[in-house]
């Protein structure tokens, strides 16, 4: 919609969006360095382009461990909140990397012995070594 003003309205509107950080830094500006809206898009994009939060593929999935003192409900939990910024991470991609960031103990020796079919199936089995741990 604000392609057909003037860049100085589109300035003054981007300008408008700035909170923080990027208000800081606009202050910090020297005056007259900025002689159009590419200008200033280009200078902000230079600025903030390393604060933009990067999509994480499915391979960091696969560097997710369960941690020592970590219940097996928390890091199923915190696996599955990872997976769902993940669209790319599909149910087989999800069982083996759960699987691969188990520590070893029960349920990871159930798994070995005997692989789940499914992603689904792998959290119904799941379900019930988390209640073990916390019947204990």
């Amino acid at each position: 919609m604000l392609h057909q003003y003037s860049d100085g309205v589109k300035c003054r509107v981007f300008l408008g969006t700035l909170v923080r950080s990027a208000q800081q830094w606009f202050k910090t500006l020297q005056p007259n360095s900025i002689r159009s809206f590419e200008d200033f898009s280009d200078a902000f994009l230079h600025r903030f382009a390393s604060s933009k939060r990067q999509q994480r593929n499915y391979l960091s999935l696969f560097g997710m461990k369960q941690q020592e003192a970590e219940t097996l409900r928390e890091f199923i939990q915190r696996f599955n909140s990872a997976a769902l910024e993940i669209p790319a991470a599909t149910p087989d991609i999800m069982r083996s990397a759960v699987t691969q960031g188990l520590r070893g103990g029960k349920f990871f020796k159930s798994l070995v012995k005997k692989p789940p079919l499914s992603y689904d199936d792998l959290l119904a089995r799941a379900e019930k070594y988390m209640n073990l741990e916390d019947a204990q």
